[in-house]
């Protein structure tokens, strides 16, 4: 059985923190008693940066916290799940295709395509969650507001990706970390 090195377990841990900090940090509201927010952006970075597993750990914890530390105490544990398999998904697509020797271009457009696999299950999670909550016709509402959240988290989690490819970040982590 693998075990989690101490230098793997500090840096999963920062960015849960790095999630939950993301996500408390502007809160909108929405329909389903839920709220829109930008940590969406460290949850796609915990995929990416740590690996679809100790990633998902990541934005799954972070983001569980944030509901519970927010009050949104129902949303918790659907979100460690959604969240969760949310940075899975992105992390497992991305660090699948892109190598050390992938052209910036080519990161982008596998990102694009990790955010929007990602957000999908983002998306569909939380309808099924609100559907089993509130309905179908109140979790459909939800679903506007899901789906800007996981563009918007793209949006604000591409320029980051650039520069830490830059600064080639990834390759470190990866030879240091994984």
């Amino acid at each position: 059985m693998n075990k989690m090195k101490v230098r793997q377990l500090t840096i999963t841990g920062l960015m849960a923190a790095l999630v939950l900090v993301g996500t408390m940090l502007i809160q909108v509201p929405t329909p389903t008693k839920g709220y829109i927010h930008i940590g969406d952006s460290m949850v796609y970075l915990s995929g990416i940066l740590l690996g679809p597993v100790a990633g998902s750990l990541a934005a799954g914890i972070g983001s569980l916290f944030a509901d519970v530390f927010s009050g949104y105490y129902i949303y918790a544990p659907a979100t460690l799940v959604i969240k969760g398999l949310d940075a899975l998904v992105l992390g497992y697509i991305y660090n699948k295709i892109v190598t050390k020797d992938t052209s910036i271009s080519k990161k982008i457009i596998v990102f694009v395509f990790s955010v929007l696999a990602g957000g999908a299950v983002m998306v569909a999670g939380y309808l099924a969650y609100e559907t089993v909550l509130y309905g179908f016709a109140t979790a459909v509402l939800g679903i506007i507001g899901n789906i800007t959240q996981a563009i918007g988290g793209g949006v604000l989690a591409a320029p980051l990706i650039i520069a830490f490819d830059k600064i080639k970040l990834f390759q470190k982590l990866k030879e240091n970390y994984r």
